[in-house]
């Protein structure tokens, strides 16, 4: 870790550069892409999971889409494939987030993918990110993104890249980067549009009032009425305060998206966690997003995980709406709450029936049956009018019929979760990562899609990937999955 400097000299020295814009990106001409993961402009969305490594190399796995969801066209990237810089190393993390976006208004989808562990030059865990640009065949060459915040003012280990969201931030048409950073400057916006060539058209600090945010959770979406994409922070920094509560601050989208706009608090679990514990979605349909916690790991023996819901407004949280906690002794909810179950250690929103109503899936990697540990479950809670409940909630298993696999020790079934339309009928499909530890493919992993229906998640017609059937040449699927 590197050293901490005063807060004043921080902000002198970044008021010296943040803002100041690198005028290399050029005015945006071409119609950007209809889809965030669209890589190769077909009209179907493709799958992205991170995860996969063989020995030292972290490496990235893309399904290409189809009319019935992701196919059977594989695209494996790390740093030493054709076109992508660097080279592979130990410790570089490449792959730890990644996020999606046409960065470059050429009418394809861009991959983003962070390497937080990556050395530049003689400075240690500097990180950076690696856009792999989108074309018509797909995914190809690649450039590099570095810390923008200048070196003298952050020492070594900026592990830039911990965490990556994509998103018009600032309104302005173009897509931008939000990225965290150990430095004092906290999270990064990078704006959009960028260039092949590296450049960018500036960057800007969101406040190193954050502190240090190990761990930290980034999640962007819609939750006020305009068109451009709104910002919630949590990091271990902001878990508590004198209140003993948990805080997840709000960015507005917007010319003021600098400032924060606003602030999230529950009652502290006392400990933090990454992963996909943060989702935006509208549960009521009132037209503002909602914002979804995951605490898988509450410590109270009274409680086993839990997921709170913080209702949005007219300008971000809702903070005269009292936020709705849900475990699984709520009433409706399968289940009941036990030691380690880690309900909520995943999350993910998505209009699974299409009723307009964003839909919540919850995962508990930690579920048990019988004397099978840890072999998990995802639940789905239901939007409506006045927002989620627990009133039509239903469980699923690797024993659910048509889920392939059976429930077994360590699988952690629901370990990470998206939800998206990939089969393009209007309804999102679930994408469950299953850890198999110990279980299904040897320890190589399994990720299933359950498509979306009136009806709710259906497992009729449902998919599956592994290394075998991706006749993939190393270990480890199971996610998490690009945002």
């Amino acid at each position: 870790m590197h050293a901490r400097h005063t807060a004043l000299a921080v902000a002198v020295a970044l008021a010296a550069v943040v803002g100041t814009p690198v005028l290399t990106a050029p005015a945006a001409s071409a119609t950007p892409a209809k889809l965030s993961d669209d890589f190769n402009g077909d009209g179907y969305r493709d799958l992205v999971m991170l995860g996969g490594s063989h020995g030292k190399d972290g490496r990235v796995t893309v399904v290409y889409g189809t009319s019935s969801g992701p196919g059977t066209r594989v695209q494996v990237i790390h740093q030493d494939s054709p076109g992508i810089p660097g080279a592979v190393e130990a410790d570089d993390g490449w792959g730890t987030a990644a996020t999606t976006a046409d960065l470059d208004r050429d009418g394809y989808a861009d991959l983003v993918v962070s390497s937080p562990g990556e050395d530049v030059g003689d400075v240690q865990m500097r990180g950076g990110l690696t856009v792999v640009w989108g074309s018509a065949k797909g995914l190809g060459s690649g450039t590099v993104f570095n810390s923008p915040v200048p070196q003298e003012y952050e020492g070594s280990g900026d592990a830039f890249g911990e965490d990556v969201v994509s998103g018009d931030f600032d309104g302005d048409g173009d897509q931008d980067l939000a990225v965290t950073s150990n430095s004092q400057a906290g999270v990064v916006l990078l704006k959009g549009p960028f260039t092949r060539a590296g450049g960018k058209s500036g960057w800007e600090s969101l406040g190193g009032s954050y502190g240090y945010l190990w761990a930290p959770n980034l999640v962007a979406g819609k939750v006020t009425a305009d068109s451009a994409t709104d910002l919630y922070i949590l990091g271990s920094d902001l878990q508590r305060n004198s209140d003993g509560d948990l805080r997840a601050f709000f960015h507005r989208g917007g010319s003021t998206f600098t400032q924060k706009a606003g602030e999230v608090r529950v009652p502290d679990d006392r400990g933090h966690q990454g992963g996909d514990i943060l989702s935006v979605g509208d549960f009521d349909k009132d037209g503002y997003g909602d914002l979804a916690i995951g605490r898988g790991y509450e410590t109270d023996d009274s409680e086993r995980g839990y997921v709170t819901v913080q209702y949005g407004g007219p300008s971000g949280p809702d903070t005269a709406r009292k936020p709705v906690k849900f475990t699984q002794n709520t009433t409706g909810i399968p289940g009941s709450s036990e030691n380690e179950d880690y309900f909520g250690s995943a999350v993910a929103a998505g209009d699974i029936n299409g009723d307009g109503y964003a839909d919540l899936a919850v995962g508990a990697r930690g579920e048990d049956f019988g004397t099978m540990r840890n072999a998990g479950s995802v639940t789905v809670l239901f939007g409506r009018a006045g927002g989620l409940s627990g009133t039509g909630a239903k469980s699923y298993t690797q024993d659910t019929s048509g889920i392939t696999g059976a429930a077994e020790t360590q699988d952690q079934f629901g370990s990470n979760l998206k939800l998206t339309d990939y089969t393009r009928d209007g309804r999102a499909d679930l994408v469950i990562g299953t850890s198999e530890q110990l279980g299904y493919e040897d320890r190589w992993g399994l990720v299933h899609l359950l498509k979306g229906s009136a009806s709710g998640v259906t497992t009729t017609g449902s998919k599956s990937y592994s290394v075998t059937s991706l006749k993939l040449s190393y270990a480890r699927l199971g996610g998490p999955f690009a945002r």
